[in-house]
């Protein structure tokens, strides 16, 4: 393989510092540095000690005809890692590598101007190395400057989900709330909070996709998104955001609007409120796409007062639920449709029975529940109801933790 002459490769040499510092003033003036961003006389170094580095480098290669080494590549696509933390765009970068290695040409077309003596066969040796090192410190440069973004983005979603988690559970600080503006995430209360029903990250990428765009602060937070919402956000404008998003009418997770908070101290307690209105909601009202904090209010203080709630549910249909558990006949269903509807005939073709056998139920059960005549003692029976729903899906919840508890200490359950 033809070698380069040596006469190019020795004015280079001779002229690296002038030839480095002109690459610097050239890739300076190629690179955009983003707002904030210090590009003094520390800067400045940096870029020319790089091009000094590619010059000598360049140089070794010319001179023993060889292709640059993997670890000199890696040590020359550092000036890529340490952009990409400037917010300076990978094609501006590789667009100021191609200005250094033009810097090079001209020298080397200046030198060639001045020996006639140098053959053409060493100019075109020269091009060949030129541009292909240009190409491997290129893609070693995009290979940096990609692993050094992911690495950046991974730790600001590190230390977004770490704030969002201290804010949610009350333990940020105004210290923590000035480093999270620092990193770009500004909190401008009020809030309204809103849960969705969904524990994974994709679905937590889907919601911040299509609700960010609003003003929403969003964080998987304990098995369920929450969202801080701008109260100026209302939920039909939520769900066609997310229905966009999944590419569907339906969306697939559950959600609960809570309560608005108006500063920091009132994100957790609302958070709360909001998780306990997407728990009762999908308990009592299962078939409902969201699930309203207000709405669902009276409800919501049963899931911290179970033993109160079963107190007042065995109170008031006990006697039912333990015929119906010992006759396996369905009382408390039949209960249900009969409060809910106005009439007996279209209660029993609910229930799928012939009136007569509807009628003796009823008999049955206000034998052990008492009547419903009187408003006060339907809505007692009304809620006993529910709360019976609440007890029973909370304690279905429960059992897999239960079994999961007995199976590590290598004992049947209680």
């Amino acid at each position: 393989m033809p070698s380069v002459s040596p006469i190019i490769i020795e004015s280079l040499r001779r002229r690296m510092e002038r030839v480095a510092r002109r690459m610097a003033i050239e890739m300076a003036r190629t690179i955009p540095l983003a707002e904030g961003v210090g590009g003094g006389s520390a800067f400045g170094s940096e870029v020319l000690a790089a091009c000094r580095e590619g010059v000598g480098t360049l140089l070794s290669l010319w001179a023993e005809s060889r292709p640059p080494s993997r670890p000199e590549l890696q040590q020359l696509s550092r000036m890529g890692g340490r952009l990409a933390t400037t917010g300076v765009p990978l094609d501006a970068i590789l667009r100021a590598y191609r200005v250094a290695a033009l810097v090079i040409w001209q020298h080397v077309i200046e030198v060639v101007r001045n020996h006639p003596e140098i053959d053409a066969q060493s100019v075109l040796t020269a091009v060949g190395p030129l541009f292909d090192y240009l190409d491997s410190i290129s893609a070693a440069v995009s290979t940096s400057y990609l692993e050094t973004r992911e690495r950046a983005r991974r730790e600001q979603d590190r230390q977004y989900d770490q704030f969002f988690a201290e804010v949610m559970q009350g333990t940020a600080d105004q210290e923590a709330v000035a480093r999270a503006a620092a990193g770009g995430t500004i909190l401008n209360f009020p809030y309204r909070v809103v849960v969705v029903g969904a524990d994974d990250t994709s679905a937590e990428a889907t919601v911040a996709t299509s609700w960010m765009p609003l003003g929403a602060q969003v964080a998987l937070h304990q098995s369920s998104v929450v969202a801080l919402v701008p109260t100026s956000v209302r939920m039909p404008t939520l769900r066609r955001s997310l229905q966009a998003a999944v590419g569907s009418e339906r969306v697939p997770w559950p959600m609960a609007r809570g309560p608005v908070a108006g500063n920091l101290s009132e994100v957790p307690q609302a958070v709360r409120s909001a998780r306990d209105a997407l728990t009762v909601g999908g308990i009592l009202r299962p078939g409902e796409p969201v699930h309203d904090w207000s709405q669902l209010q009276p409800y919501l203080n049963w899931l911290h007062d179970l033993p109160g709630l079963e107190a007042f549910v065995m109170a008031s249909i006990g006697p039912l639920l333990e015929r119906e558990r010992r006759r396996r006949t369905p009382l408390r269903e039949t209960l249900e449709v009969a409060l809910s509807h106005g009439g007996l005939s279209e209660a029993a073709r609910q229930l799928q029975v012939h009136r007569h056998t509807l009628l003796y139920r009823l008999d049955r059960i206000r034998g052990l529940v008492g009547g419903w005549d009187d408003a006060e003692d339907r809505l007692r029976l009304e809620l006993a109801l529910r709360g019976y729903r609440v007890l029973s899906a909370v304690a279905e919840s429960a059992e897999p933790t239960a079994a999961a508890r007995s199976d590590e200490a290598g004992r049947p359950g209680a």
